[in-house]
């Protein structure tokens, strides 16, 4: 809940948005419910035939947002999948509160500190 009110209020609509899940089963609104509107793409891995931290599915991510990766940031709290991502030219922040997300992507030229 916390995460999705940042996202709201310091992402959305000012950046392409997308999850990226190793959810066998269900859709897409049952995970988010009603956040699902947030989002550009909501892939996941049961969709996609790749989960993370496989590469093929940071770079299916990317192309379905229309973007190169190394213009993606991947936000993730498995340490793996952040370098997995990185692997492949994103750039990462592995997610552990929302303070240090706040200073990751301040460092990244995303937010204002």
């Amino acid at each position: 809940e916390e995460l999705i009110r940042f996202i709201q209020e310091n992402l959305a609509g000012r950046y392409k948005l997308a999850v990226l899940s190793n959810m066998n089963g269900g859709t897409a609104e049952e995970m988010l419910g009603e956040y699902t509107e947030l989002f550009d793409q909501v892939m996941l891995s049961g969709e996609l035939g790749v989960a993370k931290p496989d590469a093929r599915a940071f770079l299916l991510a990317a192309q379905r947002l229309g973007e190169f990766p190394d213009d993606c940031v991947m936000i993730d709290d498995s340490q793996q999948n952040c370098v997995a991502a990185e692997d492949v030219g994103m750039r990462a922040v592995y997610y552990r509160d929302l303070e240090q997300l706040r200073q990751k992507l301040a460092e990244y030229g995303i937010l204002t500190p």
